[in-house]
C-alpha cells in the first residue's frame, strides 16, 4: 500500500520539477536581448568593430544585439563611456588608462588593431632637415596619445632640443588639410588620414610607428565592469565575435571592404591604410602594456593604472 501512494508522490515531484526548469528556459529565452553600445571614431583603427558586426550578423547565435556609435571627438565618446551611456568603446589606450587612473570603472580587453600609425611631413623633407634652429608645429590628436609618444621618441632619436617639436590637438579629419594649407609642419595620427595626407599632395609619410616604436599599442576596446561582472555572457559572446572579426581583418581584401562601406574615403586611400595595419591576435600582453606605461612616466604625463587593474584578458583568451 505504501508503495502504490509513494509512486504517485515521486512521479509528482519529477513533473513539477521538469515543468520549473520548462519555465526557467521560457522566460530566458523571452528576456529581451542586451543591445550593447560601443562607441567610436571614423578612423580605420576602428574597424575591427565593423567587421564584428559582420561576423555577428553572419554567426548562428543571437545573444546580444550591437549598436555602434560613432563620435566626432575623444572627449565625447569618453565622457559617454564614463557617464555609462555606452557599455564600451574603441579608444586611446592612453586616454582609457588616464580615465581609470581617475576612477572610471572600466576594463581594456582587447587592441583595436597592431601598428598603423604614421608621422607625416610636408612633401619634399626628410627627418633629416629637421634641426633645432627652427620650430616645427605638429598636430596629434591627444596629448594621451601613442601618436604624441611617437613624436617625442622620434625628436630623441634626432637629438633635437624639446623646445623644437610643439604640438597642437586637431580632429583627425583636420589634419591633411591643415598640412596641405602648411598651417602645420606635420602631424601623427591614426589611418586613413596618412594615407590620404599622401593622396591630397603636399604630404609625405617621414615615419611609420614601428620604424619609432615597434608594435606600441595605441588603440584598444574597452568595456565598463558593470558589464563584465552583470552579463559576462553578453561581454564574452560579443569578444568571441570580436576575435574572430580580428583574423578576418587580416585578409586585406575583406579589410578594405568592410572599411569602403563604413568610411567614406576613396578606396585606393583605404587599400593604402590596410596595407600598414594589421590585426589579427588582439590580445593585451602585458609585455606591451608595460611598454606604454614606461613612456608615459618618463613623460610625466599621468601616473598609470597597473596592468591588473587596468587589463582584463581573461574574455579575449576565453573566445
Amino acid at each position: 500500500m505504501k508503495k502504490i501512494i509513494i509512486f504517485p508522490i515521486i512521479m509528482i515531484l519529477i513533473l513539477s520539477a521538469c515543468n520549473n526548469q520548462s519555465i526557467q528556459k521560457n522566460n530566458q529565452h523571452n528576456q529581451p536581448q542586451k543591445t550593447l553600445k560601443i562607441g567610436y571614431l571614423p578612423i580605420t583603427h576602428s574597424a575591427n568593430l565593423m567587421m564584428t558586426q559582420k561576423v555577428k550578423a553572419q554567426a548562428k547565435h543571437n545573444g546580444y544585439k550591437l549598436k555602434l556609435i560613432k563620435f566626432n571627438n575623444w572627449p565625447d565618446l569618453m565622457d559617454a563611456l564614463n557617464s555609462g551611456r555606452i557599455d564600451g568603446a574603441s579608444t586611446l589606450i592612453e586616454l582609457a588608462m588616464k580615465s581609470k587612473q581617475k576612477g572610471a570603472d572600466i576594463k581594456a580587453v582587447a587592441l583595436g588593431h597592431h601598428e598603423g600609425n604614421v608621422i607625416m611631413g610636408q612633401k619634399g623633407e626628410t627627418v633629416n632637415n629637421f634641426n633645432n634652429e627652427h620650430q616645427y608645429r605638429f598636430a596629434i590628436p591627444h596629448r594621451y596619445s601613442t601618436h604624441y609618444l611617437l613624436l617625442e621618441e622620434m625628436r630623441k632619436q634626432l637629438n633635437l632640443n624639446a623646445q623644437t617639436f610643439s604640438y597642437h590637438e586637431m580632429a583627425p579629419a583636420e589634419m591633411p588639410a591643415a598640412l596641405n594649407e602648411h598651417r602645420i609642419s606635420g602631424y601623427s595620427v591614426a589611418e586613413p588620414f596618412g594615407a590620404l595626407g599622401e593622396k591630397l599632395g603636399k604630404g609625405k609619410t617621414l615615419k611609420h610607428g614601428n620604424e619609432v616604436i615597434p608594435d606600441a599599442y595605441c588603440c584598444a576596446l574597452v568595456l565598463r565592469t558593470d558589464l563584465i561582472k552583470d552579463q559576462k555572457h553578453v561581454a564574452q559572446s560579443f569578444i568571441s565575435d570580436y576575435k574572430k572579426a580580428g583574423y578576418r581583418m587580416n585578409d586585406k581584401s575583406q579589410s578594405v571592404d568592410i572599411m569602403s562601406k563604413h568610411f567614406k574615403q576613396d578606396r585606393k586611400v583605404l587599400e593604402q591604410s590596410a596595407e600598414w595595419t594589421s590585426y589579427g591576435n588582439l590580445s593585451i600582453n602585458e609585455d606591451g602594456y608595460q611598454k606604454i606605461t614606461q613612456l608615459i612616466n618618463q613623460h610625466q604625463l599621468f601616473e598609470t593604472p597597473s596592468y591588473k587593474s587596468f587589463v582584463d584578458p581573461t574574455l579575449y583568451k576565453e573566445a
